[in-house]
């Protein structure tokens, strides 16, 4: 990649510290939540509704906001985000009523809907192809750093303060970072155009906004977003059911998770530029680089059915980890980078919302679905499968989806 401006640069970090802050204040409560259990005397069983909340809230939201973000600026809808997120988790320190807790929560959800859609429409309209690639590492990268400092930091502050304490002290950070974004936002991000305003006939490439999609892009669409389904399930369900696999098989006991939980997302950001870098460099194509990565993460799953099986936990922690990373890779292609080329629509906003909505249709069923599969080796088996069938989907997405790139999205640029 050729040398990256400053302001570019300086677009991608922001962007980056306002996803961190978004998950600074969404995954809080769930890395507290054993704590918060002791304190009010309840099963976590109990405390998941609150969880669910926000997943369904936030799921639902990405579409909502999606839509929404294309109609008025999107840092203006960042903001927003910003603060109803700060507002939930303070006010969530005031109640110890699980109802009252979930309805908090679930508003809390809708706010950081308010993040991805308007941060895929700003980079779509501020960046070129390249620039856009470098600064979509760098904004995912803020959601590993996040889950890292989270559970680093949490057990070691549970011995100083109460978790009411910690989650206050992530709202402080959120609206600092919010302080910081209406000070440097209107400096990076020129005035974004608006989708209802007649475009000026001399700027060709601005007349091409606002064009209908061509009809044969709706298969490719439908099997990219059914791959993203698939990329959902097995990010979210191998997260969660790790720590139990780990526990269950080789008996090395919860507090591992914690541990466990920093490696996925240490392997996470690795794996964004890893695989953002392969895209760069051999294919330029997300959609086929997505099959590429859906395949090792075939080959892992294949590979830690062998170790459950000859009883190797440190294979199975790696392959596990790997398996993962595969699926941030995916979503790297087809949640971060595929949207943008729906900025000639007028609608990057729209799709990006919809498309990063599919991610939690799969996670909501992969986390009860594969609880119910009694057998590991079972379970390992069809996460395999399920990646050796996303590898298919994905392939047969490809030749439409380049024709609908240089014939709709690249013709421009």
């Amino acid at each position: 990649m050729a040398k990256v401006k400053g302001k570019v640069r300086a677009i991608a970090w922001l962007l980056s510290l306002v996803y961190f802050a978004s998950y600074i204040m969404r995954i809080n409560f769930t890395v507290l939540i054993v704590k918060v259990c002791g304190e009010l005397g309840r099963e976590k069983s109990e405390l998941a509704i609150i969880v669910t909340a926000l997943t369904i809230t936030y799921g639902l939201g990405q579409i909502i906001c999606g839509i929404v973000g294309d109609k008025i600026k999107p840092k203006t809808m960042i903001l927003s985000g910003i603060v109803l997120a700060a507002v939930c988790n303070i006010s969530f320190i005031f109640t110890s009523n699980i109802i009252l807790m979930t309805v908090i929560w679930g508003i809390n959800g809708l706010a950081h809907a308010m993040f991805w859609p308007p941060i895929v429409r700003l980079m779509a309209q501020s960046l070129t192809e390249a620039e856009y690639s470098y600064a979509s590492v760098r904004v995912t990268w803020g959601s590993s750093l996040a889950t890292i400092l989270l559970y680093l930091l949490c057990p070691v502050l549970l011995l100083f303060m109460s978790w009411r304490h910690i989650m206050l002290l992530c709202a402080v950070l959120g609206l600092i970072i919010m302080v910081a974004w209406v000070i440097l936002a209107p400096k990076l991000f020129e005035k974004t155009p608006n989708i209802n305003t007649p475009l000026p006939k001399s700027n060709e490439k601005n007349k091409k906004e606002g064009v209908p999609l061509p009809k044969y892009v709706i298969l490719p669409l439908a099997l990219i977003m059914l791959g993203i389904v698939i990329q959902g399930s097995l990010r979210d369900g191998v997260t969660t059911w790790m720590p139990s696999y780990l526990n269950e098989v080789f008996n090395l006991g919860e507090e591992f998770s914690i541990f466990i939980t920093v490696i996925l997302a240490i392997f996470s950001m690795i794996s964004f530029t890893v695989f953002d870098f392969i895209n760069r460099r051999f294919f330029k194509d997300e959609v086929l680089t997505a099959s590429v990565i859906f395949t090792i993460a075939a080959v892992c799953g294949v590979a830690l059915y062998l170790t459950n099986i000859f009883g190797i936990a440190t294979l199975s922690i790696l392959f596990m980890s790997l398996l993962v990373a595969c699926m941030h890779g995916t979503n790297l292609m087809l949640i971060a980078i595929a949207p943008k080329r729906f900025k000639n629509t007028g609608k990057v906003s729209t799709y990006s919302g919809i498309m990063n909505a599919c991610t939690y249709v799969g996670a909501s069923i992969s986390i009860y679905g594969f609880s119910a599969l009694s057998d590991w080796g079972a379970t390992i088996l069809i996460w395999a499968f399920i990646s050796i069938l996303a590898t298919i989907i994905c392939l047969f997405a490809v030749k439409r989806w380049r024709k609908f790139r240089k014939e709709y999205d690249e013709k421009d640029e």
